[in-house]
């Protein structure tokens, strides 16, 4: 992508409005309808034509797949499906962990995974909602986020259109310091930017600014797959369930009914004279193994192992196996995870601000906010006996902390109330335990 030098914004108020007809961001955004528009069905084999077959017109097969859209739900709910822990000193994680809670974020950061694995991009406005931190997940289609020719971060431009007759265009205009809301060309409102432009999470995979996402790689392959698989049953049904009468010699003025079956046909009684069916022989082995490494193809581009789709068995393998079947899916995942954590921190920061905004606490301190972790509970099968043995044993060996433990099993969802939780337990143990004392070894004392 090139970037062209941008008319100064000072000098002409609507510029928004030619930055989302600019080429870099025309491209983007039919390739984000192509692919919203085949994850919606509308894939390219449902333009096959139809074709003449015996006096009528035979309805060609049209078979759509929709295995995209669950190979993208199955590498999002593989990285956010369990919700992210949040580690660091306990204030602070206790905070941003209601702030998770009452914003709703794990959705939030399934949407954001989703936009991730289909687009290549995703964009997140953190705002505040009367007392409570949200985040708005603005579509890609609505999104134009604006770069200038070093690739500096300086603006961003949320537009849709009413699809109803009047057709108003709507523009949310992000500054650093401000957001305008225009409709058409008229101001509306004007309020201060609390927080920062847009978040623009971007895939490793990327050209320039923009990143590239999974399903793009993956819709010729299926494309193929659909179109095989279409002419295979066509040839099914046309020619080897309905084969076409032929007859060598002298040509028969009557036809030959479609439907005849178990009925004589007498033909001229001359040696050259003959009647046979005209059907397809399939050679079903060369089919078979086309749509084999296609389908190997496609599952090696998707980065999912093929018993995720029944493929293959995988009943009683070790944890080491599960590891190795995943590899593929791991590799992929740490990518998003990578691009989700930078993100993910700039979210932070904006808490950060809205928290001292708020007056919840007057600062924390670097320190405090330095400590912050984001932990992915990624949702590969496990043997959990033997994960907990490892735990066990090295807690024994005093190679690893409690708190480690906690963050590392598959059954927390929230450290830091787990860690409050345990800390309670243990004080209430420790009130009965005095209180026995007291009362000289009779708890009803």
């Amino acid at each position: 992508m090139s970037f062209f030098k941008r008319e100064n914004k000072h000098e002409n108020k609507f510029w928004f409005m030619d930055e989302i007809h600019r080429p870099e961001q025309d491209q983007r955004i039919r390739d984000v309808f192509r692919i919203r528009e085949y994850l919606l069905r509308k894939h390219d084999i449902l333009m096959r034509p139809d074709t003449e077959f015996k006096d009528g017109t035979f309805t060609t097969s049209k078979m759509v797949f929709q295995t995209i859209k669950s190979v993208v739900e199955g590498h999002t709910s593989y990285v956010v499906g369990r919700q992210v822990s949040i580690s660091g000193e306990p204030e602070i994680v206790a905070d941003f962990n209601q702030i998770y809670k009452k914003g709703r974020y794990p959705k939030v950061d399934y949407e954001l995974a989703s936009d991730l694995y289909k687009y290549g991009n995703a964009f997140e406005y953190v705002f505040l909602d009367g007392d409570t931190i949200r985040s708005h997940v603005i579509p890609n289609e609505s999104a134009f986020p604006v770069y200038d020719d070093n690739y500096n971060y300086t603006s961003f431009v949320e537009h849709w259109k009413d699809l109803d007759l009047g057709g108003d265009d709507h523009y949310i205009v992000y500054y650093p310091d401000r957001v305008e809301t225009y409709l058409n060309r008229n101001l509306v409102e004007t309020r201060p930017n609390l927080t920062g432009l847009p978040i623009h999470y971007v895939s490793l995979d990327k050209t320039d600014v923009f990143g590239n996402g999974l399903v793009a790689d993956l819709i010729p392959i299926m494309d193929s797959i659909e179109e095989i698989m279409s002419q295979l049953d066509d040839a099914v049904v046309r020619l080897s369930l309905n084969p076409v009468g032929v007859v060598q010699g002298k040509r028969i003025d009557s036809k030959i009914p479609k439907s005849i079956v178990g009925r004589v046909l007498n033909l001229e009684d001359k040696s050259e004279s003959d009647f046979k069916w005209a059907t397809s022989e399939l050679d079903s082995n060369s089919a078979e193994l086309l749509l084999k490494h296609l389908t190997e193809q496609f599952y090696a581009v998707a980065c999912i192992p093929a018993s995720m789709y029944g493929q293959s068995n995988v009943s009683n393998v070790s944890e080491v196996s599960l590891k190795y079947l995943f590899n593929q899916t791991d590799n992929k995942a740490q990518k998003t995870i990578h691009s989700l954590t930078d993100g993910m921190f700039q979210r932070f920061e904006y808490f950060r601000k809205l928290q001292e905004l708020r007056g919840i606490h007057k600062k924390y301190t670097d320190e405090a906010f330095d400590s912050l972790n984001i932990n992915f509970n990624v949702t590969r099968p496990v043997d959990t006996n033997s994960l907990m043995e490892d735990l066990k044993m090295q807690q024994e060996m005093d190679a690893i902390s409690k708190r480690t433990i906690i963050e590392q099993s598959p059954y927390t969802t929230d450290v830091a109330l787990e860690l409050e939780r345990i800390k309670a337990e243990k004080k209430a143990e420790s009130t009965t335990a005095n209180s026995i004392k007291e009362t000289g070894g009779n708890a009803d004392g």
